[in-house]
């Protein structure tokens, strides 16, 4: 029997941090089944709040495939973080997206300070999450009802996944795989974007 083809939008939005996106773009992209496969095991895409580019931290300018209006159903809803996240938990329309599309999907992750955007939309109440190492204390602080994990690279909390800054979401992103499709496909994708810091 084929594996199950699982369709995985990433949230980006101004001043969100490149590699916190695009790290987990990479991995998800790049999973096939089998070392030479063809076939993608996921469909992923970007989504932003309108289909206007957006600027990342450092100034790549990226354009979204989908606004927050047309985004097709997902499986697995990817929240990086970055500077843009300071101003994004405020905008009550995004937030509201977030906790909503969560009750859709299957899984939701985070990566860095996207922590913070589930945190406000009520998604890690509870439950256990980590986020950039900077930014521990004011989780904790913001977020009491959260139990902020310290050095450590991804916290699996069952439907909802977060991991720490920056490089970890490509961790976060291997173990997803790893749970999706086992070990193997998780290592042959690691091998195949020649990532040796996970095993």
């Amino acid at each position: 029997m084929a594996p199950t083809k699982h369709s995985v939008a990433i949230l980006i939005f101004d001043q969100v941090e490149l590699l916190d996106f695009a790290g987990p773009f990479e991995v998800f992209s790049s999973a096939r089944l089998g070392a030479a496969g063809q076939d993608r095991l996921m469909d992923v895409f970007t989504v932003a709040e309108t289909v206007e580019r957006v600027t990342c931290r450092n100034g790549l300018v990226v354009h979204p495939a989908f606004s927050l209006d047309n985004c097709p159903p997902v499986d697995i809803l990817v929240v990086p973080g970055g500077y843009g996240t300071r101003t994004a938990v405020n905008r009550p329309e995004l937030i509201n997206w977030i906790a909503d599309r969560s009750k859709k999907s299957a899984l939701t992750t985070s990566v860095c300070t996207g922590s913070f955007l589930l945190a406000q939309a009520g998604l890690l109440s509870n439950k256990a999450a980590t986020t950039h190492w900077a930014s521990i204390e004011r989780m904790q602080q913001d977020y009491p009802e959260v139990e902020v994990k310290e050095k450590i690279r991804w916290v699996d909390a069952g439907d909802v996944i977060t991991s720490a800054g920056v490089s970890a979401g490509i961790d976060m992103a291997l173990h997803v795989l790893a749970r999706l499709y086992g070990p193997e496909i998780a290592a042959t994708t690691a091998r195949n974007i020649e990532y040796d810091y996970w095993a």
